[in-house]
């Protein structure tokens, strides 16, 4: 059973049903418990969440719920539709999808957890400590962007949503996440060549 988070939290959700997040009763999906509440954005909440059923490197991931109460049947299609696309994408500059699972009135999707938060946060941190990072290291990253990019845009895909809050970082890796996908035509490749 898949907790209400957007109406209490997932630590409000706990104190309220007595419950520990490790306590079996709570597992979403049948093997993630959820640890805390990461963020909320436009689209949807996401929360880190360990998952039992793994090696112990990987048992930490990220759920990212999206409700779709409100979505009109062929948007809750295209979200499964663009779920499903997300795990065929395999490259290290790409945040790694696990599963897509619909729980009630919540599209869930896990993807790989990257400790080292966003591109946004880094660069505040960064700003606050009166530092700035070097241009090698903005270097590495911009190739490391620029390839994950080029290897979406060979498969006629694009972001749509591509910013700092956007770009996370695990192990100084750069990884494209929160995808909002447009797969592209070659009606709209021919239209998109014809506005150059």
């Amino acid at each position: 059973m898949l907790p209400k988070f957007r109406e209490l939290g997932v630590q409000s959700y706990y104190r309220v049903h007595n419950h520990l997040p490790n306590d079996p009763g709570n597992l979403i999906a049948n093997r993630y418990v959820a640890q805390e509440r990461l963020g909320r954005g436009s689209f949807g909440t996401v929360y880190l969440i360990e998952d039992t059923k793994t090696a112990i490197e990987d048992k930490l991931k990220v759920l990212k719920e999206i409700p779709v109460g409100d979505l009109k049947p062929t948007e809750t299609v295209k979200v499964m539709q663009e779920a499903r696309l997300l795990s065929q994408l395999q490259h290290p500059a790409i945040l790694k999808f696990f599963t897509s699972f619909l729980e009630r009135d919540v599209f869930c999707i896990i993807t790989e957890y990257c400790e080292d938060g966003d591109l946004d946060c880094k660069m505040e941190e960064m700003r606050v400590a009166g530092k700035t990072l070097s241009e090698g290291q903005i270097s590495e990253w911009l190739i490391q962007l620029l390839l994950g990019l080029n290897y979406m845009h060979q498969r006629r895909i694009l972001h749509r949503d591509l910013k700092s809050k956007n770009v996370f970082l695990k192990k100084n890796v750069v990884k494209i996440g929160a995808m909002i996908l447009l797969i592209l035509s070659t009606y709209m490749l021919f239209m998109l060549c014809l506005v150059r």
